[in-house]
């Protein structure tokens, strides 16, 4: 092993937690001798400042787990007790469900069943098997290993085949595994209930799937239980076959060779083939120390069988045997097996007293043991009706779960969409009630805009009566001048004459009078010639005396011309000013002086 400074300053500097805690792991699987200088680093960096942390829970669970595997049970104990004070107090269900299972798996390996199968079925009551497919899977299957070890075969059964539902969804290396030893627990049910056609084909599954995933222990576990099969059935040559095939992966991949060299030292025994049996006796006891083989009961029967058959030293074989039962309960097959054994070698030396006190007890033991077996049957059947009203029952929760679940995404559909319909209608009544604030602001907007404008047509109305007030005054006025002029010089209509012709036909007296007419109505004259440049002077006399108002009598009298003079020069005028009809001939000259005047 490398030193422990430079194990850890080997690490990246950039490890987190969870990464150091995984590479912790992996070199545990690897069996790498640095893997408790990490525990320890890891230890001091994240556990002690914070015992009960996620963290700290991490580092129990793997060490309690790497206690377990090297069956120290009380520090694996320890682990798992710290680890479960941590799901207390994170309160994470997938946690507390793993934790609840490695302690089961601990009572499991000390072989205590009863309390295995309690934890199992705790941690099962906290997981959730649809979110985690692969931790049911590993929690049934060896639940289904407790009641097999218990001889519970149907109820095994039954959580073998949950353990398999679950096992297709779970598609990892692990996942994997564990369905694999599932299926080799259902044969292994089948072989002991003597269907030997559903064992076969289970095992050979098995070796189809090891050859796939190239798992060599799982083909030579596949290899020895068809052997074991084939024994049972009679079929020598297959039993031979595959048990030598067995032996061949043992020893090239280093398996323990317990099972096959109890198969074949008893196997050995039934063709009396003693070099064999004797070979394969020396071969077992080079895996046990002297101490532990005194306590074993297969140990004791092969060698008492061998002393007492072959080597003929009953004596010997009845020492061994007594020991034997000294280490061993009375209700057990083993003693059943060692009590028939006694009674064979005292009935060998002669003493029929002690051969019959022992085949009384074997034949006691073996009532117990058929008692047994048949409570166990009632038991077994028992508690697979049980599991299987259990298993109805958590189907009946999850179809109730599952509607429940259906009922409120549609609860909550419902919900979302009245919500989005009202949020909707919100947005569309804001936007209305914008809109028509927009409208009532506008309104108001054009109200005092057209009030304004009002207000200022009305100062305007007022401004022009008031000028057409003036302009009527001024007319009034230059009227009553010229008529009376006209008066004065009615008598004397030479004198007269040459008035007119003097003010409308001299040239000097004419712009003189223009003169004071543009003094006193400024801008008219420039526009008339303005817009109508081929007015002539005299058309020009015709439009002043129109803007001042004077009829077409007034007219003719002022310019000595005939009234029907005066309709033909308006007619001229009219069409000169592109104007159709000659009767608003005088409108249009009056509107042009106004807003000449408007204009100034």
């Amino acid at each position: 092993m490398a030193e422990c400074p430079q194990v850890i300053n080997a690490l990246p500097p950039d490890f987190s937690a969870g990464r150091l805690i995984s590479h912790i792991v992996q070199m545990d699987a690897e069996g790498s001798p640095d893997v408790d200088c990490l525990a320890a680093h890891y230890n001091k960096q994240y556990v002690v400042p914070a015992p009960f942390s996620l963290n700290a829970q991490y580092y129990y669970n793997h060490r309690a787990n790497h206690f377990l595997r090297r069956s120290a049970y009380d520090s694996a104990f320890h682990y798992t007790r710290l680890a479960l004070k941590c799901d207390s107090i994170l309160s994470d269900s997938f946690y507390l469900a793993t934790d609840l299972g490695l302690l089961a798996n601990i009572h499991l390996m000390k072989g205590e069943f009863d309390k295995s199968i309690n934890y199992y079925e705790q941690s099962l009551s906290v997981l959730n098997p649809r979110k985690h497919p692969a931790n049911a899977l590993s929690l049934l299957s060896n639940l289904g290993v407790a009641y097999l070890k218990t001889d519970y075969y149907e109820t095994a059964m039954q959580y073998f085949r949950q353990a398999l539902e679950y096992g297709q969804y779970a598609d990892t290396p692990y996942g994997r595994r564990s369905r694999h030893v599932t299926l080799l627990n259902i044969g292994i049910i089948h072989k002991k209930q003597e269907d030997f056609p559903q064992a076969i084909q289970a095992f050979h599954s098995l070796l189809d799937t090891a050859r796939l995933y190239e798992y060599p222990y799982l083909s030579y576990l596949a290899h020895f239980n068809i052997a074991q099969v084939y024994r049972q059935t009679g079929s020598e040559k297959n039993f031979l076959s595959h048990l030598d095939t067995a032996w061949n992966v043992a020893i090239e991949h280093d398996f323990n060779q317990h099972y096959l060299l109890t198969e074949s030292i008893s196997h050995a025994h039934e063709q009396k083939n003693w070099k064999k049996f004797i070979d394969y006796l020396e071969k077992y006891r080079t895996y046990y120390e002297e101490d532990e083989l005194k306590c074993d009961p297969e140990w004791a029967i092969w060698n008492s069988r061998l002393l007492l058959e072959y080597n003929t030293e009953p004596a010997q074989a009845l020492f061994l045997l007594s020991e034997g039962l000294n280490c061993i309960d009375f209700y057990t097959e083993d003693a059943l097996d060692l009590y028939a054994l006694r009674s064979e070698v005292f009935q060998k030396l002669g003493s029929y007293k002690k051969a019959l006190e022992n085949l009384t007890k074997s034949k006691v033991i073996s009532d117990s043991l058929a008692r047994r077996t048949n409570l166990r049957i009632l038991a077994d059947a028992t508690t697979s009706y049980r599991v299987a009203e259990y298993q109805q029952m958590l189907d009946q929760k999850e179809k109730e779960k599952a509607w429940l679940r259906k009922r409120a995404n549609y609860t909550n559909a419902l919900a979302l969409g009245l919500g989005a319909v009202l949020l909707l209608i919100s947005f569309l009544f804001y936007f209305y009630r914008q809109k028509m604030q927009y409208k009532k602001e506008a309104l108001e907007a054009r109200r005092r805009q057209l009030e304004t404008l009002n207000k200022s047509k009305q100062e305007e109305l007022a401004r022009q009566k008031q000028r057409l007030l003036t302009q009527s005054v001024q007319s009034s006025q230059l009227k009553a001048k010229v008529l009376d002029a006209c008066e004065r010089y009615r008598r004397n209509s030479a004198m007269l004459t040459r008035k007119v012709e003097m003010a409308f036909n001299e040239q000097p007296v004419w712009e003189n009078f223009l003169l004071d007419f543009n003094q006193n109505y400024p801008g008219f004259i420039d526009r008339i010639l303005q817009e109508y440049p081929d007015t002539s002077k005299r058309q020009l006399q015709y439009v002043v005396l129109i803007a001042l108002g004077f009829s077409n009598q007034e007219i003719s009298d002022m310019l000595f011309v005939t009234p029907g003079g005066v309709e033909k020069a308006k007619s001229r005028l009219a069409r000169q000013f592109q104007i159709n009809d000659k009767r608003r001939l005088s409108q249009e000259i009056m509107n042009l002086f106004f807003r000449s005047r408007q204009e100034q």
